[in-house]
């Protein structure tokens, strides 16, 4: 791939596309810093040498982003709107232009277009920067030495590396002519099961799958032990899924026992566009290498791979807050809450939103208790929080 057809594919991107100003050098390599940082890849960000702002990079993002906040700051120009697909639903974003942006102290880019959107990535963090950095441009997503690094002049021979074929693909992810950037794609397989998953680092889980799919697999089953866990992304709530415990994993060639395995539910705005999502803390433990004219991409697992502390909540309960009451939305099989006797649909009482979420979050031995009331009138349970899955 030569300097041109770099140039001709990163413009083409819109939304993500870099450097041409740094591309347009003789340097075989151009390098960006990179860190993980409360569950993120970020990257430091300069718009019109102010700056830096942190911006998470999303595999798994078509749109690129910025906090709306922080476009009004900068007194953005404001372009078109776009609409973008997430677990909510689709949403109508509007654009904005940002000007003389340095991405990582490395690569700089005169021109790049984002959608506004409010909030939403996690402290600090005032935007996200779509796939297309990966799958325009031959480059390295360096976890673990915290580099992007670009290759002008093609990379060099991979060496440690586990290929996956036709890995670089347009998805669904964002609607209308600005959706342009192609994301990465990969097979994982749970429990034998083999399924194509979008490889998203802008997922902060370790693996997800559809509706659908956990239907297929059995793994969507009243009887078995479950986590209730609530999604949501761009246009909204996703609906409460469910956290199982699968026998088994396989990503990238590597095998893991017996992890935990989101399964979003039915009202998954993304329901349809893949059967599962390998999120970051999966993807932590991999460099990510790119083949954009071979369409590959490439899988090393580095040294510091150590496993990411699993998360659920272990009292079993999901509540919903309805302003003048706490409504209990979900009850997980096999859950200390579910032993205790609480019932979905009835109301957590004289407690607010914030009280509660303290009393069921905190660590495994603690005990909880709780007034509820149903058609039966008030009562009083009580439990312990435990691992149960």
């Amino acid at each position: 791939m030569n300097r041109r057809d770099i140039l001709a594919g990163i413009m083409a991107t819109g939304l993500a596309g870099f450097a041409p100003r740094s591309l347009a050098q003789t340097a075989s390599m151009i390098v960006s810093k990179i860190a993980l940082m409360d569950g993120r890849v970020v990257m430091p960000v300069t718009i019109g040498g102010r700056g830096p702002y942190l911006f998470l990079i999303d595999t798994g993002g078509a749109t690129s982003l910025i906090d709306g906040k922080l476009a009004s700051e900068l007194q953005l120009d404001r372009t078109g709107p776009v609409k973008a697909r997430g677990i909510g639903g689709v949403a109508t974003l509007g654009t904005f232009t940002a000007r003389d942006v340095v991405f990582g102290g490395g690569v700089r880019q005169p021109m790049v277009s984002l959608a506004g959107i409010d909030g939403g990535f996690g402290p600090r963090v005032r935007g996200a920067l779509a796939a297309g950095m990966l799958t325009s441009v031959d480059s390295d997503l360096d976890i673990e030495a915290n580099e992007w690094r670009i290759y002008p002049s093609g990379r060099p021979e991979r060496v440690g590396f586990v290929k996956v074929e036709k890995a670089i693909r347009a998805g669904h992810g964002a609607l209308g002519r600005n959706a342009a950037s192609q994301r990465l794609y990969g097979p994982a397989q749970i429990n034998g099961t083999t399924f194509d998953c979008l490889l998203d680092t802008g997922a902060p889980g370790a693996i997800s799958i559809s509706y659908d799919l956990a239907r297929r697999m059995k793994l969507w089953d009243d009887t078995r032990p479950f986590a209730p866990q609530a999604t949501g992304g761009i246009g909204g709530s996703g609906g409460i899924g469910r956290i199982v415990r699968a026998d088994d994993a396989m990503v990238g060639g590597v095998r893991f026992e017996r992890p935990l395995v989101l399964l979003r539910g039915p009202a998954d705005g993304a329901r349809g566009q893949h059967d599962g999502i390998v999120g970051l803390a999966m993807l932590r433990g991999y460099n990510l290498s790119t083949d954009v004219r071979g369409k590959a991409l490439w899988l090393q697992r580095h040294k510091d791979a150590a496993p990411v502390p699993e998360r659920y909540g272990l009292s079993g309960l999901w509540l919903d807050d309805k302003g003048d009451a706490l409504r209990v939305a979900a009850v997980g099989h096999g859950s200390p809450a579910a032993a205790a006797g609480v019932m979905e649909g009835e109301q957590v009482v004289d407690l607010d939103f914030r009280s509660a979420i303290s009393k069921l979050s905190g660590r495994p031995g603690q005990a909880v208790e709780l007034t509820v009331a149903g058609k039966g009138g008030k009562r009083s349970v009580a439990f312990t929080l435990r691992p149960f899955l």
